[in-house]
């Protein structure tokens, strides 16, 4: 191939990859260097298809930022580099010089709007004065300002179209591949490289002006979207299919290799995927970037700088008594960790762990010995972070370098087994056979929205016409990528979760049940379930009866005493005491006329249940029920039982002519139902209601059996799942 740039189009699954491929082996063939040029993580994924093709010698596999680095070292212009969390820092120093503390968020947003003005080559004079791009102009130049003969990887870029370009060893070919589009800056780099060597350039979309030297079309695959009942559905038969694709075929499986096999799933999904291996015997390999915070050693740096300890951080440094114990007690902060020390005689332990978190006069110096004490061996990353927090807040640096280290993400090694990948890693990269979890448009998108600072409209005046604009429209493509991501594609849905039911990108039908893949799967019969509790003695309250209705364990549990005290029952036990408080006098002489007496908590017992009356209050023949609640909590007499039934017993009663119902949260103002109270002969219809779900409520109690009840009820619910764990 002569010099020039040749630019290949085609859809996902159109081949790109393969037609590159034979073009660099012939180059190959020839004795020529190869450059392939590509994305970090496809680099095992291109060399494992070049060496199913045989031995080679001569290719070379880099990322752009590679490739610049070695233009600018050949031309001696490589300067200090600038990481990600480098860039974020300075930054904040900008912000901080200009307007005061910032917060990290702030300072990110502000070095995305940077880097994404860097990429497409405009300085901070291409921005408008006025508004918050005025800001993000400003904040810009001092950055700049800061940066001094840094590069960071804008620069890098931006100076590998500048400088001499000489290669060596230069290539006969370079290919680009793996990219969907190109920014304007390595389009200018790649066409000036084409004057000296031939640049096959590989993509989806190609730049305006350009012409596509040849053209794929999308080769048919096999595809089938198969849907399930629900999320626990569609990842225990992802999994059985896993296992009956990697067996061997004397054992009735498929005989595939792993690295024949993708998966691709929403990255909050990956973990719970990744749990159930053990259980399945599969080697699932964890493909998704982790930042140096998510690495083993990171994260016990992160529990010790926690601002708002918990006892898993006590655990995960060392300090095990106080960490189970206030992990057993759900304790976090350090005010309740310290109160608990006290209580149960650990105060050592906590005075070792407050030392060991405590930074002295020198913060690197206490942080060089804190990453000695943890078992960090390679702390100069980690010191770098804090040098760069000690920029921007050298007075508070802890909750910067907290920050900094979840900036700029690792990439993992090379591929251990079935690669699970979240969904931008997937892109350019493979399989003999793809499965695609959850493929549901709201766990599929790109995440189109317009800009903080430069809006639509801004995007198309003077040199801001050079940047892309937001809201393309780029999902359906998105979506066909994904789901070509092999010669045969499972595409896997749940018809629906907690939260109803779920619109698939694509109508699928049920799968075939599959054979049992685990040992719990295979074991004859039933397992052992111990039994749900029976009902106890004495009248259930009604509230008890509702709860009962949606939950019955749950309505069982209740029944013991397990909650802390409630401001309104400290106040009907110590009464006048509270008066003295500064916080709650004034509230209580402001409310006196409610206050004088009213009964708190009446017992009323009737023949198969007993009415609990919060707050109970005589005028004459005018009665004022109170529903008492917490402070800032919402009225909630719609949906209870007790108020409405005590309400239709008193309206039947002569000594009562009127019912005032009122709903009252703690330091807050008594709020009336409504504008008038309920005399003798006014419409109930929530009563109606009440006494027909009672009828069924109280059917079932009398048989005194009280299983779970699951639904989307269980994310309010205070048992933390202890239903389950029962049952295991």
């Amino acid at each position: 191939m002569e010099p020039g740039l040749y630019p290949v189009l085609g859809p996902p699954a159109s081949g790109k990859t393969t037609f590159a491929l034979g073009l660099a082996l012939e180059a190959l063939g020839e004795g020529k260097r190869v450059y392939w040029v590509g994305l970090p993580h496809q680099r095992p994924y291109v060399l494992r298809l070049l060496g199913e093709k045989g031995a080679f010698l001569g290719l070379e596999f880099l990322s752009f930022q590679a490739l610049y680095y070695r233009v600018l070292a050949e031309a001696g212009r490589l300067g200090p580099l600038l990481p990600g969390a480098g860039r974020v820092a300075l930054v904040g120093e900008a912000l901080r010089l200009l307007y005061g503390e910032p917060a990290p968020g702030e300072a990110r947003l502000f070095a995305r709007a940077i880097a994404e003005l860097k990429r497409f080559g405009l300085s901070p004079f291409a921005l408008p004065k006025e508004g918050e791009v005025g800001r993000l102009r400003r904040v810009y130049l001092a950055y700049e300002r800061l940066k001094r003969k840094a590069l960071d990887y804008d620069d890098v870029r931006h100076l590998a179209g500048k400088v001499p370009l000489r290669l060596f060893p230069e290539p006969g070919l370079v290919v680009v591949d793996g990219f969907r589009e190109v920014g304007p800056l390595d389009l200018v780099f790649l066409k000036r490289l084409s004057r000296k060597v031939p640049v096959l350039l590989a993509l989806e979309l190609l730049p305006e002006g350009l012409r596509p030297w040849k053209t794929l079309s999308r080769r048919p695959l096999r595809q089938e979207v198969l849907a399930l009942a629900n999320p626990v559905e569609e990842v225990r038969h992802l999994l059985r299919a896993l296992k009956q694709a990697l067996a061997p075929k004397d054992l009735g499986g498929e005989g595939l290799r792993p690295e024949e096999v993708l998966v691709v799933a929403p990255e909050a999904r990956i973990p719970g995927l990744l749990l159930l291996k053990e259980e399945f015997g599969l080697p699932l390999w964890d493909g998704r970037e982790r930042s140096l915070g998510e690495t083993e050693e990171g994260a016990r740096l992160l529990a010790l700088l926690n601002p708002f300890p918990t006892g898993r951080d006590l655990l995960a440094l060392g300090f095990s008594a106080l960490g189970r114990k206030a992990l057993r007690l759900g304790l976090v902060g350090e005010e309740a960790l310290f109160r608990l020390a006290r209580e149960e005689g650990l105060l050592e332990e906590w005075e070792a762990f407050r030392a060991l978190r405590t930074p002295g006069e020198d913060p690197l110096a206490w942080a060089e010995e804190a990453l000695e004490r943890l078992g960090i061996r390679e702390k100069e990353p980690f010191l770098d972070r804090l040098r760069y927090a000690l920029r921007v807040a050298p007075k508070d640096p802890l909750p910067w370098w907290r920050s900094l280290l979840l900036d700029e993400a690792l990439s993992p090694g090379p591929p251990g087994g079935v690669e699970v990948l979240p969904p931008l890693r997937a892109m350019g990269v493979r399989a003999k056979r793809a499965y695609v979890l959850s493929f549901l448009p709201g766990a599929y998108a790109l995440g189109e929205r317009e800009d903080y600072f430069l809006l639509e409209e801004l995007r198309e005046e003077g040199l801001l016409a050079r940047l892309p604009k937001r809201l393309r429209g780029l999902d359906p493509l998105f979506w066909e990528a994904l789901a070509t991501r092999g010669e045969e594609n499972f595409l896997l849905y749940p018809e629906a979760g907690p939260g109803g039911a779920y619109l698939p990108l694509r109508r699928g039908s049920r799968p075939d049940p599959l054979p049992p893949s685990t040992p719990l799967e295979a074991l004859p019969g039933e397992g052992f379930a111990p039994p749900w509790p029976s009902g106890g003695d004495g009248l259930p309250r009604l509230e008890a009866l509702r709860r009962f209705l949606e939950c019955p364990f749950r309505a069982y549990l209740e029944r013991f005493p397990w909650r802390e005290e409630g401001p309104w029952r400290r106040l009907a036990r110590e009464g006048k005491a509270l008066e003295a408080d500064p916080q709650v006098g004034p509230w209580l002489r402001r409310h006196r006329d409610h206050l004088e007496g009213m009964r708190f908590y009446t017992p009323w017992p009737r023949e198969r249940f007993l009415l609990l009356l919060d707050g109970v209050r005589w005028e004459g023949r005018v009665l004022h029920l109170y529903r008492l609640l917490p402070q800032g909590a919402a009225p909630d007499l719609e949906r209870r039982w007790t108020e409405w039934y005590a309400l239709g017993l008193l309206l039947r009663r002569e000594d009562v002519e009127a019912v005032w119902l009122w709903s009252w949260p703690f330091l807050e103002d008594p709020r009336p139902y409504r504008a008038k109270p309920f005399r003798k002969g006014d419409p109930l219809p929530r009563l109606k209601e009440v006494r027909e779900e009672l009828k069924r409520a109280l059917a079932g109690w009398k048989k005194g059996v009280f299983p779970p009840r699951p639904g989307s009820r269980c994310f309010a619910c205070s048992f933390a799942d202890i239903c389950r764990k029962e049952a295991l």
